[in-house]
């Protein structure tokens, strides 16, 4: 009697386990910039992991110099970086978004006039959001990150954009550090660099960048997801 009493038992937990695993299995997933468990304990700002380097990009001008920052990005063999584009300049630029969203990397939103949630309600925040959200999608684009410029955000805007699912990204070192070579060791740093417009100007630039990075014997290029689950990441925490 016992024994029988154990084997339906059995039988009926490998039942719920066959259930468990086919409901993971057909249940859709959140978006992957949240899949990455223990990393994000607080809404905050993501500007430094601990292993790896991530290279990020604003984009609010250009053509001919986005289209050979990532022909250049090829050669180089850099398969991992982010884009973060102006709104504005997504509008104006179908094939070149056409070639960024055909190269793979992963896609921000570039708010450069992030006063404007000064005078938002937080519904209106939340709606903008969504809008955004859908734009880029129109475009071909996922995105799941938001940078500003200049300004930081309030922190409940901030909580706002985590409720949204995006990813509020600073940066560790920007263009202007790279251009003084006042940095030595970028493992562990979120890059901020700027797109200028004229196509001489970011082949100056991308060049003296590219060989301040490479001083660094270590450096090991990873995505925003990788370099948050390097480690705790360093995120400045919201109160």
């Amino acid at each position: 009697m016992r024994e029988h009493f154990l084997n339906k038992r059995f039988a009926t937990g490998f039942v719920l386990l066959i259930i468990i695993m086919i409901l993971v299995l057909i249940l859709p997933t959140p978006p992957n910039t949240l899949n990455v468990a223990g990393v994000w304990p607080s809404p905050g700002i993501l500007y430094k992991g601990d292993e790896g380097v991530s290279l990020t990009f604003n984009v609010e001008l250009g053509d001919d110099s986005v289209l050979w920052l990532l022909e250049e990005l090829e050669q180089n063999d850099i398969r991992k970086a982010t884009f973060f584009l102006d709104p504005a300049w997504v509008d104006r630029q179908d094939e070149v978004v056409k070639e960024i969203a055909l190269s793979g990397f992963d896609i921000g939103v570039f708010d450069p006039h992030p006063s404007r949630f000064t005078s938002l309600e937080p519904e209106e925040v939340e709606k903008h959001l969504k809008d955004i959200r859908v734009f880029f999608e129109e475009h071909g684009l996922e995105v799941g990150y938001y940078r500003t410029k200049d300004e930081l955000l309030d922190p409940s805007i901030i909580k706002l954009m985590s409720k949204n699912e995006f990813i509020v990204v600073g940066h560790q070192v920007s263009s202007d550090g790279l251009n003084e070579r006042k940095t030595t060791s970028f493992n562990g740093a979120v890059v901020e660099m700027v797109v200028p417009n004229r196509l001489q100007d970011v082949k100056d630039d991308w060049a003296m960048w590219f060989t301040s990075m490479k001083k660094d014997k270590n450096v090991s290029f990873v995505s925003l997801l990788e370099l948050m689950a390097s480690s705790d990441s360093k995120i400045r925490l919201l109160e």
